[in-house]
């Protein structure tokens, strides 16, 4: 089932559903004459991103735009439509010895939504960032024009790479509709350790330099609540503690040595491959109902300064995955819906005080509706607006695609 949609203004009046990319061309070119606004969406599992929309006349859905057209294992790369879910593209290039380097919260997620929101999940360590796998896509403007940039090599990119500005717009310069990808092997080996560590600098270091390895696809510290959340499938961390959870991914050999080193430096064994899996379901997917008395933040910090900002996070009561590797803080606060707005308030306070503390940034991914509306999750500091503003008014001159949806609430 999709992310219910929500808007600021009046809920969309119907769905539009393209079957191809003409189609949804000349749907595109028909809501901006019309003057109507569209919000863009895929499986609706990073519909949460972003602010709320400005208004939205219309969901324009890219589900049916599915399908892999091309998957060439010898050059290891694929071309295909956005609607595709990842998973179904996984699968199909694990059945050549390939896999996807896309990590999005959901496995419903879509190429295009993945592509769009930009995803990171724990195996973002390993696969890199998303816009790492593109070669090349093909996507229709606000103004309906159907355009290409990139292509089946990467010689193909000339001039500006756009599909670097794509990803990551949450769809408000461009409609996504195909999308060629860079594929990787699977690799010859993977092994999850875990170990129980102590909530202080050294298990702080040493998450660092597991998510330092040769091999590294995965390394996350977990604090006791959220480890006792899931129950026997981890170890019980104990206030004060955390658990490691590392995941390496290579030849037989690079993924021994590791073992032997984070067995040797915090007493990590083996564990279950499915830890990663459900490392990613106790962060919580975007649309979850089990999550929708909470606020979930993504802090950014300086390695360096990680400790810091996770225990700014715990003193203000949150609940903490920290991933070293990525500079990334994952935090999840419980908010009564009934508690009005002082409680909201703290929470985007306390984020934003854990973003200072490690000199990064806090945006919140995911949370109610009521907790979105008249705010920039992107946080109080200053984007490049002006920037925004130029390059939203040249790929979407109507305002056709997500008003309002992008930093700084940019209709």
């Amino acid at each position: 089932m999709s992310a219910p949609v929500v808007a600021s203004g009046a809920p969309p009046a119907r769905v539009l559903e393209p079957r191809d990319a003409q189609s949804l061309s000349e749907a595109v070119r028909e809501l901006g004459s019309r003057g109507e606004a569209a919000l863009v969406r895929g499986a609706g599992t990073e519909l949460p991103e972003g602010n709320l929309p400005a208004r939205a006349d219309v969901v324009l859905s890219t589900l049916a735009l599915r399908g892999i057209e091309t998957l060439d294992a010898d050059e290891g790369v694929a071309r295909v439509a956005a609607g595709t879910p990842v998973e179904a593209l996984r699968d199909a290039a694990r059945e050549v010895g390939l896999d996807v380097p896309l990590d999005p919260p959901s496995a419903r997620s879509t190429i295009g939504g993945a592509l769009a929101a930009a995803a990171q999940g724990p195996r973002s360590l390993g696969f890199g960032r998303a816009r790492d796998a593109v070669l090349g896509l093909d996507v229709v403007l606000g103004s309906g024009e159907r355009t290409r940039c990139g292509g089946r090599v990467v010689k193909n990119v000339t001039g500006y790479d756009l599909a670097k500005l794509y990803v990551g717009s949450l769809g408000t310069l461009a409609v996504l509709t195909h999308a060629w990808l860079r594929l990787r092997p699977v690799p010859e080996m993977t092994q999850v350790l875990i170990a129980v560590v102590s909530d202080g600098s050294a298990s702080f270091e040493a998450a660092l330099t597991a998510a330092r390895l040769p091999g590294a696809s995965a390394v996350a510290l977990v604090d006791a609540p959220l480890a006792a959340e899931a129950g026997p499938f981890l170890p019980e961390a104990g206030e004060g503690r955390l658990v490691l959870i590392a995941e390496l991914a290579a030849d037989e050999p690079v993924v021994a040595a590791g073992a032997t080193q984070l067995a040797a430096s915090v007493g990590a064994e083996r564990a279950s491959e499915d830890a990663v899996a459900l490392l990613r379901s106790i962060e919580g997917s975007r649309g979850e109902p089990r999550f929708a008395d909470t606020l979930r933040f993504r802090v950014t910090s300086r390695a360096a300064r990680l400790e810091a900002a996770y225990g700014v996070l715990r003193r203000a009561g949150a609940h903490v995955v920290v991933h070293p590797g990525l500079g990334l803080l994952a935090a999840r606060f419980h908010v009564d819906p009934d508690a009005g707005t002082e409680r909201i308030d703290a929470c985007f306070a306390a984020a934003n005080a854990s973003a200072k503390a490690g000199e990064g940034s806090a945006r919140l991914v995911a949370g109610p509706a009521a907790a979105r509306a008249g705010r920039d999750v992107f946080g109080p500091e200053p984007e490049p607006r002006a920037i925004l503003s130029r390059l939203r008014a040249s790929f979407d001159p109507k305002r056709v695609l997500n008003p309002g949806i992008m930093a700084g609430r940019i209709a």
